[in-house]
């Protein structure tokens, strides 16, 4: 039985049915850039891992033979090598080989260089035989590669924070989201995909539509639009910046989703009247400075072809070798979960496709529980994981009667390197037996 560190998270892995992990919890804090657990912070944390002849590590930066409160990627092959990020406050992995677009295999980080600025910026690298940097993307306070329609279309999801920073007077901390972009690598430039998402840009301009009331809006359309400090009484600042905010980020849901007619059309019915033509001016100012100045090209609503079929989901089957005629499959797990069979299945009623290699954790982390609560401390649980090729979770549930919502949400956001089949990553179904510990 070995343990094997990940990150933040120490996870001890012996030979049984499924993956059991011990988990260590912790605490984190609340927003979404903020609350994910990262590889190495401070110097505290590391991940280590070898793919396609790649060597990757994440941890803390040496000198003279201590650690210190910073952290260094760095990758190694053959008789390579190279220095990633030589020192940064964090670094995270988002992905090990998954495909951006590419139709080869990358490794990216996501890299804060300091702990009081809230700009990351999101480094992509090949991993291929001598693996060279693809793309540094800069701007934003998130970065993550997901299937985010579980249809085999990989982007890479982040915030155009940076090009709406200090927006007419306005702080990233005044958004409750700023714009969104999802992007992919083509031909070596990045394409902006953000149009083929718009179900998911209406999902959030509804929410947002619902939390405006008329009222609200009438206050803000007798207002100049520029709301200067000082003009109106602390209460009534606050709620205007507030609905101001709102308003922007529907127009800025429509502009970004390929829908510049809806957003004008937004704006002109949201927006004080003598103020438009200035606001708009201003939005198209600010995106230009922003991620679009580092993009290629921007994608056509045109969605790709099999945009609506879901991938195949793998599991892992080989033939087992004491049937002399192949015609069953032993299901079990590879890599540190030990290749022990455990049960026999006939390989036709299986509906399953077979995987040549199983996901292997990167980040695995969830927050306390409640105090005091010894017996759910100490609970055995099974989940049933949903694996996309980006090695994000699609789908975590919980497959016996006791429920724990927390673990549920913690496990939505954990990473793994993508399961493999023919030398391309693929979705895959993992069962894994979680008990908590201190």
């Amino acid at each position: 039985m070995g343990v094997v560190e990940f990150g933040k998270v120490r996870c001890k892995m012996r030979p049984t049915k499924e993956w059991t992990l011990l988990l260590v919890w912790m605490a984190s804090a609340g927003g979404w850039a903020q609350s994910r657990q990262v590889v190495c912070d401070r110097g505290s944390g590391h991940f280590d891992s070898t793919l396609a002849g790649v060597t990757v590590h994440v941890g803390s930066v040496k000198s003279r033979g201590f650690g210190t409160r910073a952290c260094e990627a760095v990758l190694r092959w053959g008789t390579g090598g190279a220095v990633v990020v030589p020192t940064a406050e964090q670094v995270d992995i988002d992905v090990i080989g998954a495909d951006l677009g590419m139709g080869e295999p990358v490794i990216a980080f996501v890299v804060r260089p300091a702990q009081d600025n809230w700009r990351q910026y999101y480094e992509v690298w090949s991993m291929g035989r001598k693996p060279r940097k693809l793309l540094t993307l800069t701007g934003a306070d998130m970065y993550r590669a997901a299937d985010a329609e579980f249809n085999g279309q990989v982007a890479i999801w982040t915030t155009d924070a940076s090009g709406v920073e200090d927006f007419d007077g306005l702080k990233h901390s005044d958004f409750t989201s700023p714009p969104m972009m999802a992007l992919r690598l083509e031909r070596g430039g990045l394409l902006d995909v953000s149009a083929w998402y718009r179900s998911k840009y209406d999902r959030q301009i509804a929410a947002l539509r619902h939390g405006l009331t008329a009222q609200e809006l009438e206050e803000f359309q007798s207002s100049d639009g520029r709301l200067i400090d000082g003009m109106a009484p602390a209460e009534v600042e606050a709620r205007l910046r507030r609905t101001k905010t709102m308003v922007l980020e529907i127009v800025w849901a429509y502009l970004y989703s390929g829908r510049p007619e809806r957003a004008w059309a937004q704006l002109e019915a949201a927006w004080p009247s003598g103020d438009v033509a200035r606001a708009k001016a201003a939005i198209l100012e600010a995106r230009s400075r922003g991620i679009e100045a580092q993009v290629e090209k921007v994608a056509s609503a045109t969605q790709p072809s099999k945009w609506n079929e879901e991938p195949p989901v793998y599991e892992f089957l080989k033939a087992d070798p004491t049937q002399q005629n192949g015609g069953q499959m032993v299901y079990g797990a590879l890599g540190v979960s030990g290749p022990g069979p455990v049960f026999v299945r006939d390989q036709e009623p299986t509906g399953l496709y077979a995987a040549d290699k199983e996901p292997k954790a990167i980040s695995l982390w969830r927050p306390p529980p409640p105090v005091g609560e010894q017996a759910f401390q100490q609970a055995e649980d099974t989940l049933l994981l949903t694996i996309d090729q980006a090695g994000k979770v699609q789908s975590a549930k919980m497959m016996a009667p006791r429920s724990d919502a927390e673990l549920l949400r913690a496990a939505l956001d954990w990473k793994f390197i993508p399961a493999y089949s023919d030398g391309k990553p693929v979705a895959y179904r993992l069962k894994m037996d979680v008990q908590l510990i201190r």
